[in-house]
């Protein structure tokens, strides 16, 4: 019997151990934005992971991405969400000739996420609609006063 404690004692340091090792990170991670880890998978690599425009495929572009941060100071203070929105889904954008300056990620989402064709699946869109807009939202969150 006096084993079992013992074992039970140490197995419950180790536990307490563990989880105050992992508390910042944990912490950290429970207040990060929903949408930044969204953003970091589809747009960081051209935005950069700060959403500054310095991304590593965006150095071998011959158009610079734009500093995201600055979305709203470059619209009089308020940040455009219905013009991002739009922007990242970029299936409603004219388009003259030759390929977009950015990938058309509502078409993209929307096959990544099972949808076929161009046809827009009810039950598909609000998710592609829900990840757009969780990008946005963080995008608002980082806006620089």
């Amino acid at each position: 019997m006096r084993y079992c404690s013992v074992v039970a004692k140490v197995l419950a340091w180790i536990l307490f151990s563990m989880l105050s090792a992992a508390g910042p990170y944990l912490l950290a991670a429970e207040h990060e934005h929903p949408g930044k880890q969204l953003y970091l998978q589809y747009c960081g690599a051209c935005h950069g992971p700060e959403a500054k425009g310095d991304g590593i495929v965006g150095t071998f572009m011959r158009l610079k991405p734009p500093d995201l941060t600055t979305l709203a100071a470059r619209n009089g203070g308020e940040f455009p969400l219905e013009q991002v929105v739009k922007t990242i889904d970029g299936r409603d954008v004219p388009r003259a000739h030759g390929d977009p300056a950015m990938p058309v990620w509502g078409q993209i989402l929307s096959e990544e996420l099972g949808a076929k064709g161009t046809k827009r699946h009810l039950p598909v869109e609000r998710r592609v609609q829900g990840r757009i807009l969780s990008i946005a939202a963080y995008l608002e969150s980082i806006q620089v006063k």
